[in-house]
């Protein structure tokens, strides 16, 4: 019997596999904006944007990280904020 389906091509990009929690949330946050690289020193600065922040968790409450719930996957992020500054070390 043949079959109809078209076979879908691969998206341009793909998103990286993450190998722990932490670096999960810190994916989560960049790509909802609400962490961002400084282009002089690569350190990682808090955008202050409530919007991407509110976005991330919510990411994370529907697709949580392999293997974690989504309490723990919303833990990864704030704990992973914890950690970031509003400005780059470096740049001060």
């Amino acid at each position: 019997m043949k079959s109809n389906a078209q076979r879908l091509p691969f998206p341009p990009t793909s998103r990286p596999v993450y190998r722990t929690l932490q670096g999960w949330a810190l994916g989560t946050l960049v790509d909802h904006g609400a962490v961002q690289e400084c282009e002089h020193h690569g350190h990682r600065r808090d955008c202050s944007d409530p919007d991407a922040w509110n976005r991330a968790r919510e990411a994370a409450r529907h697709h949580p990280f392999h293997g974690a719930t989504a309490e723990q996957s919303l833990a990864a992020l704030d704990e992973v904020m914890r950690g970031i500054g509003e400005n780059c070390p470096d740049c001060d």
